[in-house]
């Protein structure tokens, strides 16, 4: 089902992106890679071309536009055409809702929000044209749930999966197919990064996901027309019950922000200890 179709990956660099790669070049899908880190990329490139897969690496800014235009003109004039896009790419940055900084607020915006609507954008005229295609928007559980200390993350993944859904309903009568997953805490530099945060609770209230179970998640959301995949599906249900009465999540709201704060207590004493 993803033998020999061209498939852009954004993010390709950090650890959902490199598995979900990994895990589509097992597949013989045809890969183009992309991020703004080139060196990380280029390792990447090299050590999946070593085990038989076609991949294209360009280093490309999701947030601007016209990187994006670049990078399917290269796209299309190599392959002819655009089968999937996978918008992987995001960032985040904890803190309080007040004390983070406008460039830490406007970054994570124009990342994660507009970087997943700018390729939207740039590859729907393409598979329109083709009459085929899937989009894939990697959003988060916190797009269902609010994550205190990480608000503007949070409304950023809300804001995908609303745009993904909407673009759902939108392009229903079409050939074009799109999907939103929406993963728990993935085991990844970015969960280390949120580790040095007291503010970032609710990402550790249990144990983080193998970026290898996302990218599987990626894949089911390429082959089928479930507008929206939760990994792993339990909590995603989880938290869409708890979302359809607020008053009962803030309720137990307390509780998790203990769990998440004990839990990241634990995880910062293992790694001195590994150290």
């Amino acid at each position: 089902m993803l033998k020999e179709r061209v498939t852009i990956i954004t993010g390709a660099a950090g650890g959902i992106g490199s598995a979900v790669a990994h895990l589509f070049a097992q597949h013989g899908a045809i890969l183009v890679l992309t991020d703004i880190r080139n060196k990380e990329l280029q390792e990447l490139t090299e050590t999946l071309k070593e085990s038989g897969a076609e991949v294209l690496a360009v280093e490309h800014d999701i947030r601007e536009p016209e990187s994006w235009k670049s990078l399917v003109e290269k796209v299309r004039k190599k392959y002819g055409r655009i089968d999937i896009l996978i918008n992987n790419a995001g960032v985040i940055q904890p803190g309080a809702a007040e004390k983070i900084s406008l460039d830490e607020l406007h970054h994570q915006v124009s990342v994660n929000f507009l970087g997943t609507m700018n390729g939207c954008r740039a590859v729907l005229p393409t598979m329109k044209m083709q009459s085929s295609g899937k989009i894939v928007n990697v959003a988060s559980l916190g797009g269902i749930v609010p994550m205190p200390g990480e608000a503007v993350y949070s409304a950023t993944k809300y804001a995908i999966r609303g745009y993904s859904l909407s673009l759902y309903a939108e392009l229903h009568n079409s050939p074009v197919g799109i999907a939103v997953v929406c993963s728990d805490s993935v085991d990844t530099p970015q969960l280390d990064y949120e580790l040095q945060y007291d503010e970032a609770v609710l990402s550790f209230i249990g144990d983080p996901l193998k970026p290898e179970k996302v990218a599987k998640g990626i894949r089911k959301a390429v082959l089928t027309k479930k507008p929206e995949v939760l990994v792993p599906f339990g909590m995603g249900i989880f938290c869409r019950i708890g979302m359809a009465f607020p008053r009962c999540y803030f309720f137990l709201l307390p509780l998790l922000e203990r769990i998440g704060s004990s839990t990241i207590k634990k995880r910062r004493k293992k790694k001195k200890t590994e150290k």
